[in-house]
């Protein structure tokens, strides 16, 4: 009885460690890609708390499909309301509201 409870808690600790080990990194290249691209959007801080702000993007603009505010970091003191932004970020979207991104960089646009 011993032999078999050894044995089923090997199998079981085997299994755990064969299902952590991922795709043995089958996915890195493509992973590496797409943190190469980026995407940018243009749009007005609408509202800033402390290093905090959101953005409302142009209408017009690919991430509008999403939503119509963007949470962004910024640094404090460094932007106004209503100041119109480019704000570049990766391509994944957070879909909360207001939408979360993974931003690169943040500029004024005159």
């Amino acid at each position: 009885m011993e032999k078999v409870i050894i044995a089923l808690s090997a199998a079981v600790l085997i299994f755990g460690l064969v299902g952590c080990a991922g795709n043995g990194g089958a996915d890195t290249a493509a992973d590496d890609n797409a943190m190469d691209e980026t995407v940018t959007f243009t749009g007005v801080i609408s509202e800033i708390s402390g290093t905090s702000a959101i953005v409302t993007p142009n209408e017009g603009e690919p991430i509008r499909s999403s939503g119509d505010k963007v949470s962004i970091t910024i640094e404090e003191g460094a932007f106004s309301v209503g100041d119109v932004v480019k704000v570049e970020h990766y391509p994944e979207v957070m879909e909360s509201y207001p939408l979360q991104i993974r931003m690169i960089s943040i500029e004024k646009v005159e």
